[in-house]
This record gives C-alpha cells, structure tokens and sequence, in this order.
C-alpha cells in the first residue's frame, strides 16, 4: 500500500508549518507503506491547515472515505487503462490556536500525534476489508519514537 501525507491546504499564516511538515511527512509516508491487507491500496491523509470555515477547536472535515476509480478515462489522449486502486482518503485538521503559538520544535510532535490518534479510523472498519491496523499503527509509533 502507498501512503501520501499531506499539508497540501494551507492558509497564508499556516505556509511555515506546511514548508516545515513536507519533508517529515515525506519520510513518514515512505516508511508506513507496504503490505497490510485487505482492499486499500492508497491511502492519503490531508492535514488541512487552512483556517477559512475551519472550527478552531480541529475538528476533522472529511471522515474516512473509500474511492475505487473505475473510469478508465485517458488523459491527455493517451490510450484508455482502467482505474485499479482502491484508495483510502481523510483529513486531520490542528487547533489553530494551539499549533500557531507552539514552538517550531514542537509542532512535529503535536501533529505526529494527532495523526496517529486519527489513525482509529482504520480500526474495525469494514469497508477496508480485512485491514491491518494494528500493524499499521504500530510502524506510525515505531517512526514517531525517534522524536519523543
């Protein structure tokens, strides 16, 4: 399985924090993917760091949803393929007012551990089919014990 995490929303304000996250987000990504079972072949989380609409308090936007793209469109005239991955997606949104007056230091450590606690949705859900969360969460732990 792939795994994309992401600040790729962000509000002006927030630019620093997103700028600081992308590589931190990128090794993380890199180190969670691989074989977990069941239907999911990507999954991506969005850590929203955009403040318009947004509840201060983070509240999560978009819960967990699963998209099967079986369009088999072709883009840019290339040969139609059809669609093969099953991909998981949510996002994660901060408290603003708590991440925008923590210490640079510290902001890695917050958001690792309110993605990891998001992580609960991958739990017993059915829709994964048989997915190893557990597994799953413990390599999210093992990678954020470098930085407790």
């Amino acid at each position: 399985m792939k795994v994309g995490i992401h600040a790729s929303l962000c509000s002006p304000d927030m630019s620093r924090i997103a700028i600081a996250l992308s590589s931190p987000f990128a090794e993380l990504s890199k180190w969670l993917e691989g074989e977990y079972g069941g239907v999911m072949e990507h999954l991506w989380i969005d850590l929203e760091l955009y403040k318009h609409g947004a509840r201060a308090d983070g509240a999560d936007r978009y819960p967990l949803r699963m998209q099967k793209r079986v369009s088999g469109r072709s883009r840019f005239g290339l040969p139609s393929l059809p669609d093969k991955f099953n991909v998981g997606h949510y996002s994660v949104r901060p408290n603003f007012r708590l991440i925008a007056r923590l210490p640079k230091d510290e902001i890695l450590l917050y958001v690792f551990s309110l993605l990891y606690v998001s992580t609960v949705v991958l739990v017993d859900n059915e829709k994964l089919g048989g997915f190893d969360a557990a597994t799953f969460r413990d390599r999210f732990l093992e990678w954020g014990r470098r930085f407790a």
